[in-house]
């Protein structure tokens, strides 16, 4: 990471990059994660990709900040279960529909 005017890199202070950390660690350190149904967010035809980090590019449903059905590219992704239909990146769970390439 680099410093920046603004702080973080990432495009938050300190202490909002640590609290999302905090919320990541606190997340995969549960001891169930999340079922399916109960994740308010779902990505449509998604795919891993990259940026300089991996992320997940499809069309976001129930994203607080994306309209239904627009084209999203995630934050950085720190787990990632297709079998179970789910995704962390670093700012929240994903619930996976189909995915863009159903060979991958």
């Amino acid at each position: 990471m680099r410093a920046t005017q603004n702080g973080i890199f990432l495009g938050d202070d300190r202490q909002a990059l640590v609290a999302k950390l905090q919320s990541l660690v606190a997340d995969l350190s549960a001891p169930d994660f999340p079922h399916p149904s109960s994740i308010p967010v779902m990505i449509d035809g998604w795919k891993v990709s990259r940026r300089e980090v991996p992320c997940l590019l499809g069309s976001a449903f129930g994203h607080p900040k994306i309209i239904d059905g627009h084209a999203s590219i995630s934050s950085e992704l720190f787990y990632f279960d297709p079998d179970h239909r789910i995704a962390r990146t670093m700012s929240r769970w994903y619930r996976l529909g189909t995915p863009a390439n159903p060979q991958i």
